[in-house]
């Protein structure tokens, strides 16, 4: 008996595969290429601003020096000083604090890279121990944050050293380390943490670690021998 096969079948036709490793890896490849392009302009352009600002306050600052010589001759010859030209040194100056106040500014807020918060983020995922899970993490320029939960108490030494050798907390110490027992009941356990069996609960201990820039020394005169007759 002859059979008839339908060839234009959706069932026989090759299927497309949306999401397949070829094509991921190529969006990844994309993603990569634009977000290094766009880091690298934002770098130039700041680099130009820093360049600007730069050459402005030189020329700004021999201005002044001219300003100053022509005050100095003025006193040297005993001749009252010019109200507008005292006004024009006090008006440059306080230009030149403004735009040195925003330079300082700028240049806090530079981008460095390999030393971003992603580049934090990216270490505290490679160092974390295996019993070790993070729940929030707060980080700024003064201050780096990690708090979550732990199995083992003891493997947290290792990481606090890896953590304040690394160059990304350069200028921060650790300030505060704070761990606590907890109920195991009430804490969500991972599942690569978890690997007791549900019918017998672990210790569980909660843990804050804060880095912070070092306070600045106070120093206290003594005044006790000023008394003295």
């Amino acid at each position: 008996m002859s059979q008839q096969i339908n060839l234009c079948s959706p069932l026989l036709l090759k299927q497309k595969q949306y999401f397949s490793a070829q094509t991921m890896a190529l969006a990844l490849a994309v993603f990569l290429v634009l977000g290094g392009g766009l880091s690298a302009a934002w770098v130039w352009s700041l680099k130009n601003s820093d360049a600007g600002f730069t050459q402005t306050m030189a020329a700004q600052s021999r201005e002044m020096e001219g300003l100053q010589v022509a005050l100095q001759s003025r006193k040297a010859s005993a001749a009252p000083a010019d109200p507008a030209l005292v006004q024009q040194l006090q008006e440059r100056n306080k230009t030149l604090q403004q735009r040195g106040q925003l330079l300082q500014a700028l240049q806090a807020g530079a981008f460095h890279p390999g030393e971003g918060h992603s580049d934090r983020l990216q270490l505290v995922a490679r160092s974390i121990p295996a019993p070790v899970w993070v729940t929030e993490i707060k980080a700024d320029a003064a201050r780096f944050e990690l708090s979550g939960f732990t199995l083992e108490p003891a493997a947290l030494n290792g990481w606090v050293d890896t953590l304040a050798a690394s160059p990304l907390l350069r200028g921060l110490e650790l300030a505060t380390v704070k761990v606590e027992s907890t109920v195991a009941a009430q804490v969500p356990v991972p599942v690569a943490a978890a690997s007791a069996p549900a019918a017998v609960p672990r210790a569980v201990w909660s843990f804050n670690l804060v880095s912070a820039e070092p306070a600045a020394p106070v120093v206290v005169a003594n005044t006790a021998g000023s008394n003295k007759p």
